[in-house]
Formats: structure tokens, C-alpha cells, sequence
């Protein structure tokens, strides 16, 4: 199957892609010394096929998404590449899209901004009631949306959300992705984080999250924000697990991020606090003016398993009861931050008393472990002591 790799109107490369092993390679494009395409990430030489393929691939559900084999089975579709290429690749995130071969359409005609999507598939994921799924078009921005749980986007009145059922049954994750969106909003500002609301679906509890791109950007993340940084894959492949984040700083700076330092301290500082271990190459990027190219820093967006939901299956009791074991998993994922990293932003006092608004949170669940919000606040409090000594080295006189 061919088609044209398409930024708004403007053809970037054609690519083949075999459904039946899913293998993706570049056919056409980009030309050596294309200065757009190599700033866009599709650079040429013996890593394009490479670079390419994974965007391909980073537009599909994921693998890991709890309802992915019902979702297939009710489109008929043998893998989630396949569900893509049943529409155009659209996204709410960028203005990537495919073209198949003799079409004519126009980025005007078919994006989720100007034209009304079937919002008969947000029923019946969030209903789950997939079999429905068959009456609907799969030419939705869903099918290009990552992330393992049941998810579905709403436009309103109001504008576009992102719908998304918590990671357990009781839906006690939402009251921590709360919680996480609060302390954010803390350290990034009133008009630079992302803002998380509950609202109620189909008798039941979901978390909303509003759009965080205006109409003319779009969130570059994975690979292409490293190659667009001017990294090769092989390096890009290293850094995607964080195994330096100072290679994030790196890779924001180079493609024009002022405040790339700062923004990282924020972000980990972020994910230490409020004991998020579930920040990866999908949960950070930055925000790219699809017309003017100026990049910005995106937020963290992704609170899931915030405050106390570590790992899906992990049992809370076993926090509760055995507290060493938590503090080692505290001790093992939050111990990356750096005193060289830009400190002068951070005032110590404006997460004063956020320990008692944990303990408060959690307080009003019965299925919880009575002691739970206490231990979670002290996990909070021993994390703020190594993040006000980490700062304080940068900032001593």
C-alpha cells in the first residue's frame, strides 16, 4: 500500500507500507539538502527509512491498549497500521496526514479542525460496546492516538477534550491525576500547564483534558524531535529511554527551546514530586509552530498513575504495609535530578503544606487503605527534601 507522507498541502515523501508484516520504507523523498525536511526530522541518508517508519508506527493505537483486539475485530482490520490507512493519518496533534496515490484532497478538506468527525465511535469505546464500532468511519482522530487506556476525543461547544477511563475500576487514579495536574500547575503556571477535570460519560467517571495545541501548532515528540535536534537514530534510540535526561535539555535547545534547562528541572522535579514513574518518550515534547517553525516547551500532559498508582496491578496494600519497599521504588526511579540544571525559578515555599491537600484528597475513600494518603504524603515530602537540596547547590551564593 503507497502513499504520500503530506504536511497540510505540501507533499514530503512517498512510502510504501506491507500490511501483511507491516514494513514501512521510503519510496520517494526527501531530496539530499532539503533544509525543510531536515528540519522537520525526515533528513536524508541511511537513517530516513528508519525515522520515518517510526512516526508511521507512532500513529497507530498502541500495542499495549487494553481494548485494541475488539477495536480491530469490529473494523475487520488485521493490525492498527491497517485501521490508519482505512482514512487519512489525521491527527489533533500535528499537521501530518497521508495521501494514497491519485487522490486530490486538500489538508482544508479532511482535517479534524475544520470538518465534524463520526462522534458515534466516542460511544462506543467509552461504552464498551465495540461490535458498534463496525457502523462507524475509522477515519477519526482515535485510531492515531497513543496510550494503553480506553480513551475517546469529544468536540462541544466548549472545544475538543481528550476522554480518558482510569487506569483502576474504583477510578481512585483520578483523584491522584488530580492532584498531579494541581502540582503542575504550581510549578509551570496558570497558562502553561494542562489542565485535568472529571466529567461524567455514560454514567461514569472519566478524566478531561482540553487540547493543548492551538489550530496552527503541533507536538513533536519520539524520534523526530531528536532528529529534528540533528541526532542520529542510533543516539535518538539511546536517548528515547532517558538514559541521560541532559540530552533532553540538548535536544529542546537545539531546536530553538530558550528555556530548555529550566523547562527540564520543571518536568522532572514534576514527575519526583508527585511520584510519576510513568514519564516516557510519549509524555514529553515540544510545541512547534506548523507555520513560523518557533518551538516551545510542552508540559507535562499525562498524569496517570500519579501520587501513589505506580504500576497497574501493583497491590496498595503493599505500600501501606511495607513502606521500605515503596520508598526503595521512590529512591530507584526519582534520583535524576541535577543541580546543573536551571534552579532559579524554583521557590520552595509554593509547594508548602501540599502534603495535608494529599491527605485530604484520599481521605474520603473507603476502599482505600486508611493509612494510604498519609504514606503517599510522606513519600511526597521525602522527595521535596531531595529536590530542595538538589536546588539549593545550583543556588547558593
Amino acid at each position: 500500500m503507497k502513499r504520500t507522507l503530506m504536511l497540510k498541502n505540501r507533499e514530503l515523501l512517498d512510502f510504501e507500507v506491507d500490511l501483511a508484516t507491516d514494513e514501512i520504507r521510503v519510496l520517494d523523498g526527501p531530496e539530499a539538502g532539503d533544509a525543510l525536511l531536515f528540519s522537520l526530522g525526515f533528513g536524508d541518508g541511511s537513517d530516513r527509512d528508519a525515522f520515518v517508519a517510526d512516526i508511521v508506527r507512532g500513529r497507530c493505537l498502541s500495542p499495549n491498549r487494553e481494548d485494541l483486539e475488539q477495536i480491530l475485530a469490529a473494523f475487520g482490520a488485521r493490525s492498527s497500521l491497517e485501521l490508519v490507512f482505512r482514512g487519512h493519518g489525521l491527527s489533533l496533534i500535528d499537521r501530518l496526514w497521508y495521501r494514497a496515490p491519485g487522490a486530490t484532497e486538500r489538508w482544508e478538506d479532511i482535517n479534524f479542525f475544520d470538518n465534524e468527525w463520526d462522534d458515534a465511535y466516542r460511544s462506543f469505546v467509552l461504552t464498551r460496546d465495540c461490535k458498534g464500532l463496525a457502523s462507524c468511519s475509522p477515519d477519526v482522530p482515535d485510531v492515531t492516538t497513543g496510550g494503553h487506556l480506553r480513551k475517546a476525543w469529544e468536540r462541544t461547544e466548549e472545544g475538543i477534550h481528550l476522554l480518558k477511563e482510569p487506569l483502576f475500576k474504583s477510578g481512585n487514579d483520578l483523584e491522584g491525576a488530580l492532584l498531579g495536574a494541581e502540582l503542575c500547575r504550581l510549578f509551570f503556571g496558570q497558562d502553561a500547564f494542562q489542565p485535568l477535570n472529571i466529567v461524567e460519560r455514560f454514567g461514569a467517571r472519566l478524566a478531561a483534558s482540553p487540547l493543548m495545541l492551538g489550530r496552527d501548532e503541533e507536538l513533536v515528540q519520539r524520534s523526530r524531535l531528536f532528529a529534528m535536534g540533528g541526532f542520529s537514530l542510533s543516539e535518538a534510540e539511546a536517548l528515547l529511554g532517558f538514559a541521560s535526561p541532559r540530552s533532553l535539555v540538548d535536544a529542546m535547545s537545539r531546536v530553538g527551546v530558550a528555556d530548555a534547562s529550566e523547562h527540564v528541572a520543571k518536568m522532572f522535579a514534576f514527575k519526583a514530586l508527585a511520584l510519576l514513574a510513568d514519564i516516557h518518550s510519549g509524555n514529553f515534547g515540544v510545541i512547534r509552530n506548523a507555520e513560523t517553525g518557533a518551538c516551545r516547551a510542552a508540559p507535562p500532559f499525562d498524569y496517570d498513575r500519579a501520587f501513589g498508582f505506580p504500576y497497574e496491578g501493583f497491590p496498595l496494600e503493599a505500600i501501606c504495609s511495607d513502606p521500605t519497599f515503596a520508598l526503595f521504588l521512590c529512591a530507584k526511579e526519582f534520583s535524576d535530578l541535577e543541580p546543573s540544571w536551571d534552579w532559579e525559578w524554583y521557590d520552595p515555599q509554593v509547594l508548602d503544606g501540599f502534603e495535608d491537600r494529599i491527605v485530604q484528597a484520599y481521605a474520603s475513600f473507603s476502599d482505600l487503605p486508611p493509612n494510604f494518603g498519609r504514606i503517599v504524603a510522606q513519600f511526597f515530602v521525602m522527595q521535596r527534601d531531595y529536590l530542595n537540596k538538589t536546588a539549593s547547590v545550583r543556588m547558593s551564593p
